[in-house]
C-alpha cells in the first residue's frame, strides 16, 4: 500500500466475472484502501469489456475512486502493482469438462476433478506453466507485489509458486471457514461468532483439530449434534470419516469424497445415492447461469449491487487490511510445511492458520494430527511434489509416478493410457516439450 491508503488491485482471469465483483465488492468495503487502480486481465476481450463495464457501475454504486483498466495482456497490467489476484483455468470450463469425459471413459470418477484424481492431475499441467510465467514477469516489474492465489488445484499452485518464485504469495480458499460457519449454524446451531476452531491437513481435504462455542470443547457433542440436525445424512461421507479418523473434515463431500477412492465407485455411488455423484456439471451449470444472472443485473440493468457488497466469505480483503496496517488476523494458508505439522514431511504443502501483519505471514504450529490423517496428507503432499515437478520439468517420469500414487487412479484398470489420453488432448495448452513425449 502506498500513502494515503492508494492500492493497485490486478485481477488475472477476470473473466471469472462474478467472482471478480465480489472480490472488488470485499475491496470497496475495506475502510484500509482509500481509492487506487484496479487492473483487469483476460485473453477474452469481449468478457473482459463486459466485465469492465460492470466493476465500473459497481464502483460508481460504492461511491469510491479508482481508475479502472482492462488489458488481455497481462504484461500490461501488472507494473508497479501492489496485489495481483489469480483466478485462471487454463483452457476454460469446456477444457474442465472434457478432463471429466475422458476420466469417466476409463473409469475414473470425479465429483469435482479440480483438485485431486487424473483431472486434477493434468489441470496441473497446465496451469503451472502459465503462473511461473506470470510470477517471473513479476519479479521484473512488481517485485514487492503480493500474489493471491484462487487458481486450482491451490495446494500444486502454491507449491510451485513457494518453490519456483521469489514472489510472495498466499492461496486462500473458503472451504474451511465455509464448513466452519455451517457446523455452527446448522449443526449445533449458535451464532457463527461464537464458533472457534482449528483446522490443518491439505487444501480440501482439511480436518478440524479443535472446536469451541464459547470457549468450551464440543467435539464430544459432535457426533450427537450431526445426528440431531440431520447433518450426518446431508453429509454422509465426511460423517463416516469423522467416525473412523476421529476428527471432522472439510469442505463437505463435494470434495473431501475424492481424496478417498472407496466413495466414487460406481456401485457404491448407486447403492448409497451419494448428493455428489461423477460430476455431470448439471449442479455447476446451474451455479453458472444465476452468476450470470447476477452479472447481466448489475451491467445491463444497473441494479443487484447490493449483492456484491454483502461480503464474498473469501478472506483476501483480511489479509489486505493485516498487510497494510499491521492489525493481526489469522486465516487458512496454503504454505510449505516447515514443520508446523510434526508428523508430516517438511517440504510438502499443507494448509493451516496464519497470522498475518504489516510483515507478512506467520504459520501457526499445529504439532501432531491423527497418524492415519497424517499419513494421508503426506501420501497427497507427495503427489503434488511430483505432480508440479513434471508440470515445472515436462518430465513424463515425474507424472506417471504421481498418477500411480493419486487415489482415484486406483479406480482405473490402465493408468497409464489415461494419462497419455489427457496429455494428447490438451497438447494445444501444454509447453512444447511434451508434444515429444
Amino acid at each position: 500500500m502506498r500513502e494515503n491508503g492508494y492500492c493497485k488491485f490486478v485481477f488475472i482471469g477476470a473473466g471469472s466475472s462474478v467472482f471478480t465483483l465480489r472480490l472488488i465488492g470485499d475491496i470497496l468495503k475495506e475502510n484500509s484502501i482509500n481509492g487506487g487502480h484496479i487492473a483487469l486481465v483476460d485473453i477474452d476481450g469481449e468478457v473482459l469489456e463486459e466485465t469492465k463495464e460492470a466493476v465500473i457501475h459497481l464502483i460508481h454504486f460504492a461511491k469510491r475512486e479508482f481508475e479502472i483498466t482492462a488489458h488481455t495482456d497481462y504484461k500490461q497490467a501488472i507494473p508497479d502493482a501492489d496485489y495481483v489476484f489469480m483466478t485462471i483455468a487454463t483452457g476454460g470450463y469446456e477444457r474442465w469438462k472434457q478432463d471429466i469425459r475422458i476420466c469417466t471413459d476409463h473409469g475414473v470418477l470425479q465429483s469435482v476433478g479440480d483438485t485431486i484424481g487424473p483431472g486434477g492431475i493434468i489441470r496441473t499441467l497446465r496451469t503451472i506453466p502459465v503462473i511461473l510465467d506470470i510470477a517471473s514477469a513479476m519479479e521484473k516489474v512488481c517485485p514487492d507485489a503480493w500474489m493471491i492465489n484462487y487458481s486450482n488445484p491451490e495446494g500444486a499452485v502454491c507449491l510451485a509458486l513457494q518453490k519456483y518464485s521469489r514472489i510472495k504469495n498466499f492461496g486462500l480458499c473458503h472451504g474451511t471457514p465455509d464448513t466452519a460457519q455451517w457446523l455452527a449454524e446448522k449443526v449445533f446451531q449458535v451464532d457463527r461468532e461464537r464458533f472457534s476452531y482449528r483446522a490443518a491437513g491439505i487444501n480440501h481435504f482439511t480436518w478440524f483439530t479443535d472446536m469451541r462455542i464459547d470457549g468450551e470443547d464440543v467435539y464430544p457433542e459432535l457426533s450427537h449434534a450431526l445426528n440431531r440436525s440431520g447433518m450426518d445424512k446431508k453429509e454422509p461421507i465426511s460423517a463416516e470419516l469423522y467416525r473412523i479418523y476421529g476428527c471432522y473434515p472439510a469442505p463437505g463431500d463435494r470434495h473431501v469424497g475424492e481424496f478417498v477412492p472407496y466413495y466414487l465407485k460406481d456401485k457404491i455411488l448407486k447403492e448409497k445415492d451419494y448428493e455428489w455423484k461423477n460430476n455431470d456439471f448439471k449442479v455447476v451449470d446451474g451455479w453458472r447461469d444465476q452468476a450470470r444472472e447476477l452479472f447481466d443485473e448489475v451491467r445491463m440493468h444497473n441494479r443487484g449491487f447490493e449483492k456484491l457488497l454483502e461480503g464474498s466469505g473469501e478472506t483476501a480483503a483480511n489479509f489486505i487490511r493485516s498487510l497494510n496496517t499491521g492489525e493481526i488476523s489469522s486465516e487458512m494458508v496454503n504454505v510449505v510445511n516447515r514443520g508446523y505439522i510434526d508428523n508430516v514431511s517438511q517440504d510438502i504443502i499443507v494448509e493451516l492458520p496464519t497470522y498475518i501483519d504489516q510483515f507478512g505471514l506467520h504459520p501457526q504450529k499445529i504439532g501432531r494430527l491423527p497418524d492415519a490423517i497424517a499419513a494421508q496428507c503426506d501420501r497427497l503432499g507427495r503427489e503434488y511434489l511430483l505432480m508440479v515437478e513434471a508440470a515445472v520439468s515436462c518430465s513424463y517420469e515425474k507424472v506417471l509416478q504421481a498418477v500411480y500414487l493419486d487415489p482415484l487412479s486406483a479406480n482405473c484398470l490402465y493408468p497409464e493410457l489415461l494419462l497419455k489420453d489427457l496429455i494428447h488432448a490438451n497438447l494445444d495448452l501444454l509447453p512444447e516439450a511434451w508434444k515429444e513425449k
